[in-house]
């Protein structure tokens, strides 16, 4: 499916593509038909305590089952901590699989990053598995879920998936993180950062102090598909305090690990965009003409060019910069 295809499915929902699922109380599973199991993918190991699950799809579909986030977990002497869930009661069975391969402690926590569908559907798998498990979010995620956001991604990857997701229950988050916590566990300390909006004004970054990892949620990715709901100037500067960080590893939420590189590559990213949005804007170009500039430099065209999404959607990110260009004057 084109790009454009799926964002139209996605704003086209209708309260008959939600389903009554979505709708029902936890454990009504008597009344719902569930869609088949999704595929096993094993766990990525980063290190000693660090896991995640790389989706090797960067859109929902049929085929992959909506599977196009990385769940991440950690594994501490006291239980594991799942940062992440997937798009689907099916995914997160599957992500509880995995964990079951690389240990046998419980789950004992499950955060979720931030409001995108992709990173919070499969709570409904950890509480059916885990029901006194305590689910973490920022307070503005839950506040978007519940204010229609649950039932907008749920309609979203079901009509993606061809109703791939069948039986999910959009679960809430119970309980909350600002940002700023310390979080210990045993032998594993968890830093939880909330640096401002980037990719949402949810963003939660979760660092694992003993292994020098931090899972950066969907803040900074090699993949070009939503900025509506972000910033540049916040991404730019939440990459800033990720680097900040000294992490060896940063896992996402979509594409393979890397090192502090994928930090520098995103603020540059967002730098080029945003930067030659306000030049070009106090020249009174519109966006329209603005993109073909933006396109020539010389990141966009030799890096960010090979980003899964850059030729459908870069237009669209230089317009949601020219709004937030002119937000600033005012």
């Amino acid at each position: 499916m084109k790009r454009r295809e799926l964002l139209k499915s996605a704003f086209g929902l209708t309260a008959g593509l939600i389903g009554v699922s979505a709708l029902k109380p936890l454990y009504a599973d008597e009344l719902m038909v569930k869609a088949d199991p999704m595929y096993d993918v094993p766990a990525t190991k980063v290190s000693d305590r660090c896991y995640y699950i790389l989706a090797a799809d960067p859109e929902p579909s049929p085929e992959n089952h909506a599977f196009f986030n990385n769940p991440g977990f950690i594994v501490t002497s006291k239980g594991v901590v799942v940062v992440d869930t997937g798009s689907s009661v099916q995914i997160g069975e599957m992500v509880l699989r995995q964990i079951k391969k690389v240990t046998d402690k419980p789950v004992i926590m499950v955060i979720n990053t931030h409001y995108h569908g992709d990173h919070f559907l499969g709570n409904h798998a950890f509480v059916e598995a885990y029901p006194n498990v305590d689910i973490y979010s920022h307070p503005t995620a839950i506040q978007n879920i519940k204010s229609g956001g649950g039932d907008f991604w749920y309609g979203f990857m079901q009509r993606n998936s061809n109703n791939g997701i069948s039986g999910t229950v959009v679960t809430l988050p119970t309980k909350t993180f600002n940002g700023g916590e310390t979080v210990k566990l045993g032998d594993t300390t968890l830093k939880i950062h909330q640096f401002g909006r980037a990719h949402t004004e949810s963003d939660l970054i979760v660092e694992v102090v003993e292994d020098k990892v931090a899972f950066l949620g969907d803040t900074a990715m090699r993949r070009v598909a939503n900025m509506a709901d972000g910033s540049f100037k916040g991404t730019i500067e939440t990459m800033k305090q990720a680097k900040a960080l000294g992490c060896n590893h940063y896992i996402l939420g979509h594409g393979p690990h890397d090192n502090v590189s994928i930090c520098e590559d995103m603020q540059t990213f967002c730098e080029v965009i945003y930067e030659n949005a306000a030049k070009y804007y106090d020249e009174g170009l519109s966006d329209f003409e603005m993109k073909p500039k933006i396109m020539a430099e010389p990141f966009m065209k030799d890096v960010a060019s090979q980003w899964p999404g850059y030729e459908g959607t870069v237009g669209k990110f230089i317009a949601v910069a020219v709004a937030e260009v002119e937000k600033s004057m005012f």
